[in-house]
């Protein structure tokens, strides 16, 4: 029988309603796991209480130990997959970073499946121990392998670059909006019950990042509204940001006051990527007047494509890991790599 580790880091469905009314963190992934014996037909787990907090509270230096102990499970020709129990409101960012991060060498053709709960451990119509079931159907599936990093909610199966937490509550809240989940669960008894739609492959471009590196750069998300100025953006410069994504308007604009800061910013040596507020739509280089997607790709601005703001963000951590230095011309060549190929599902 495969070994397949879970990694627990905590959230939502490792909580429960304490006597003054309070949702808190409260139970072990060891209770989780023996609550669900049919998890034990599906393989040999074993656990690894990894942390027990809400995901607001997850960074990048903690994604980044989270990556380290994935590696070394990974590295083990036992272990045939890893699953991690992660609060759904960061989940969708810590899955980006580790599927940006990972390297194939580094996944050894193993799946890395993140999975949490909307609902706590104590309601009545809890979720978190369906989802902890096929996550780990997924881990332990053969047609899993190759598809880099997934989110596995409430039956649905999707790719770490594309999925969004569309809802604050409902469960079927982890999208694929754009596109559509890579796979689902079904009541068929052929590999578990695990059904794909895509051939295995992985959609985000993986970037050559040192294991070592822990201390990843200052990259601020600035947002443009209607009367925004430049102070936030100013600011973030002084307090030392390598990059800043700007969550423009529509496809891409700002206005003149943050295209002008975004002018000084890149001529001294920071990064701008341009990310959009709107949901769905590529955010792209489209209008020529000042403040509009050209005028900014003109200046050296990078563009996130399908990315949000707060992925951008990682992203763009990620490429300044090791080439701070040249930190605009870095990003510019690492956000070229978000092209329509990654988006095609053939």
């Amino acid at each position: 029988m495969k070994i397949i580790q879970i990694i627990f880091t905590g959230g939502t469905i490792a909580m429960r309603t304490n006597d003054a009314g309070m949702l808190v963190p409260a139970v072990s992934g060891e209770e989780l796991v023996t609550s669900i014996p049919a998890l034990q037909k599906i393989a040999n787990i074993k656990t690894n209480q990894f942390a027990n907090i809400p995901s607001a509270q997850v960074s990048p230096r903690l994604m980044w130990a989270l990556r380290n102990e994935i590696i070394n499970y990974l590295s083990n020709d036992e272990i045939s997959g890893v699953v991690v129990v992660h609060g759904t409101d960061t989940m969708e960012e810590t899955a980006f970073f580790l599927d940006g991060s990972l390297s194939n060498a580094q996944l050894s053709n193993k799946p890395v499946v993140l999975t949490g709960a909307m609902r706590s451990n104590d309601q009545l119509s809890a979720d978190g121990m369906a989802n902890l079931l096929a996550a780990t159907r997924v881990a332990a599936a053969e047609r899993s392998r190759g598809r880099g990093v997934m989110v596995v909610m409430n039956d649905e199966i999707h790719s770490a670059r594309y999925v969004k937490k569309m809802d604050t509550s409902c469960v079927q809240t982890f999208q694929s909006p754009q596109h559509m989940p890579i796979g689902s669960m079904t009541h068929s008894s052929d590999d578990s019950g695990v059904r794909f739609i895509t051939p295995p492959r992985r959609f985000t471009p993986v970037l050559n990042v040192s294991r070592e590196t822990c201390e990843l750069p200052r990259v601020d998300i600035i947002s443009m509204y209607a009367g925004a100025d430049a102070a936030l953006f100013n600011a973030s410069i002084a307090a030392g940001a390598q990059a800043v994504v700007v969550q423009g308007v529509g496809a891409s604009s700002v206005n003149l006051e943050m295209y002008t800061a975004i002018e000084s910013a890149i001529a001294q040596g920071v990064a701008v990527v341009i990310a959009s507020r709107s949901p769905l739509g590529m955010c792209a280089p489209v209008y020529g007047y000042k403040g509009g997607g050209k005028t900014l790709a003109a200046l050296g601005a990078a563009f996130a494509h399908d990315l949000p703001a707060h992925k951008a963000r990682l992203y763009a951590q990620l490429l300044l890991g090791g080439q701070p230095a040249h930190a605009p011309s870095a990003v510019l060549a690492g956000f070229a790599q978000l092209t329509d190929e990654q988006a095609d599902w053939a």
